[in-house]
C-alpha cells in the first residue's frame, strides 16, 4: 500500500529560495521518496522476519 509523502505532501518535488537575494526559486525532487510523491513500505513478510535489509551481492572469484 502506497503512503503519501509528508515531506513533500505528494507532489515529488521540493523547491525553495536560493541565492544572495533569494529571488531564485530551484526545484529539486524530493530526498525522502525519490521523486516518487510517495513512501512504498517495505514488505510485511520481510518486517516479521526481521529483513528489512538487502541481501549482500555476490562476490567474483578468479578461477586458477
Amino acid at each position: 500500500m502506497k503512503k503519501e509523502c509528508e515531506f513533500c505532501a505528494g507532489s515529488g518535488q521540493v523547491s525553495y529560495f536560493k541565492g544572495v537575494s533569494r529571488f531564485l526559486l530551484s526545484v529539486e525532487d524530493c530526498p525522502e521518496c525519490c521523486g516518487l510523491g510517495f513512501i512504498v513500505p517495505p514488505d510485511e513478510k520481510e518486517i516479521e522476519k526481521g529483513k528489512t535489509e538487502k541481501p549482500p551481492m555476490p562476490t567474483k572469484t578468479k578461477k586458477p
